[in-house]
């Protein structure tokens, strides 16, 4: 097991204070490095409840028990999870979290275990999941910010193809026999969770906005193995991530695999098209377990990507921490992306067959995104469903308050270097000739 502490993201030299100009600043979509007074009053209370035991305690026993409180079962469907929830909980005990962070962390691992416990329950129950077919899933992958939302999108507009909804991604188990019923329970209790996360942070609406029914990534249900990278990108949990790198990532991609199966229980017959960048890091575990799986991989000059997540990510370390420092997020982020990049262009090297990739330029998925997803469909073979373009036009149009251009970021003020980025990922751009923007 890793024991090392976590660099802390408020761990800074004397520039953090400094980063941009306020000729920038003002620009910027995420502004405030801090708490507002409302969030500053919601974590005095919650400091107050930590001390009254409320709701426990950031460790591993007490959140297993309040899993199996909170479900009444008590099967986890094997133990192998629980060496990943060890490896969090000591990272997060040794991370400067506020209360409020706290109480998110610990909320969001309970959630975590009880979704395992159910999940574990209903394929107990329903052993014939495990016999459905995953058939070519289509994986869109890349760095955050390069379009893979848009794609999702997208091609899920085929009828034959579906997208993970955020409403499922959260709690992916049925909670009720009746499909009318158990999906309005289950958007219910999304929608709560989104209240809570918007008025935590109110910008994200315009960085990514995110509604019960959108398609989402698929990065939650590796939450449900605690074998997930999303604690070290977005929460710098350093040592989550270095675990997971040196760990056996097939177990947790099988176990992703068995929700898939499950959650298609809810529209038979119908495929997948998945997307999360996390996959660039375990790219060879997830050609492993998904052999016939179609690779799309969207590329962008890093600088834009790098930039484009910070500001992103910037909402959740202030949730987290009651404040954010650009320039340690900077630096994470570009060590952490271009580690992943080489681990992908390396796994695609010694496990990728012939034609399961196809790499999407960003600056030509938004120049014509319509005539990207056909070259796609034509890549790998695939007859789109009839009206589909009438379809994506629509959604084009739809008015999402996070269309390109309500976004607003700088890498200046995460002190991104973009000569140094460019050399430092110049193997990534020579290699998928990847345009980029000199300073």
């Amino acid at each position: 097991m890793i024991h090392s502490v976590p660099q802390s993201p408020l761990t800074v030299g004397p520039r953090a204070a400094h980063t941009m100009r306020d000729s920038v600043s003002e620009k910027l979509t995420v502004q405030k490095q801090e708490y507002n007074l409302l969030l500053k009053t919601i974590n005095l209370f919650a400091g107050a409840a930590w001390r009254l035991g409320i709701p426990g305690e950031l460790s591993a026993e007490s959140i297993l028990t309040s899993a199996k409180k909170r479900t009444g079962l008590t099967d986890w469907g094997g133990e192998d999870f629980r060496e990943g929830l060890d490896v969090i909980v000591e990272q997060m005990g040794n991370a400067p979290l506020s209360a409020l962070g706290r109480t998110n962390a610990y909320l969001s691992m309970v959630q975590a275990a009880a979704n395992r416990l159910s999940i574990a329950e209903h394929l107990k129950t329903h052993p014939q999941i495990r016999d459905i077919k995953i058939k070519r899933p289509l994986f869109i992958l890349g760095f955050p910010r390069t379009g893979t939302t848009l794609l999702q999108n997208l091609l899920s507009l085929d009828t034959s193809r579906r997208a993970l909804r955020f409403w499922e991604l959260v709690n992916p188990v049925p909670v009720s026999d009746d499909p009318a019923i158990d999906q309005k329970k289950r958007l219910r209790s999304a929608r709560r969770l989104l209240s809570f996360a918007y008025l935590i942070a109110p910008e994200m609406k315009y960085v990514h906005e995110i509604q019960a029914e959108t398609a989402e990534e698929c990065w939650p249900l590796f939450s449900n193995t605690f074998s997930v990278m999303n604690y070290d990108l977005q929460s710098s949990l350093s040592g989550v991530g270095d675990w997971l790198m040196q760990s056996d990532m097939v177990r947790p991609y099988q176990e992703y695999r068995q929700q898939l199966q499950l959650i298609s229980t809810m529209q038979p017959g119908v495929d997948f098209v998945l997307k999360c960048p996390e996959h660039l890091w375990f790219l060879d575990a997830l050609l492993e377990v998904f052999p016939d799986a179609c690779i799309v991989w969207t590329h962008r000059d890093p600088v834009a990507s790098v930039a484009s997540y910070c500001s992103l990510l910037s909402l959740n370390q202030r949730m987290l921490y009651g404040r954010f420092e650009p320039l340690s997020i900077g630096n994470h982020i570009t060590e952490r992306f271009d580690l992943g990049v080489r681990r992908a262009m390396e796994a695609r090297d010694q496990k990728g067959r012939p034609g399961q990739f196809f790499d999407v330029s960003f600056s030509e998925l938004v120049q014509d995104p319509v005539a990207m997803v056909h070259r796609i469909h034509k890549h790998f073979d695939l007859e789109p469903s009839e009206g589909m373009d009438v379809d994506m036009d629509r959604w084009l149009n739809n008015g999402r308050s996070d269309k390109r251009g309500k976004h607003h970021y700088s890498a200046e003020r995460y002190g991104l270097d973009v000569e140094q980025i460019h050399t430092q990922f110049a193997d990534y751009i020579d290699r998928f000739d990847i345009t980029v923007k000199k300073p």
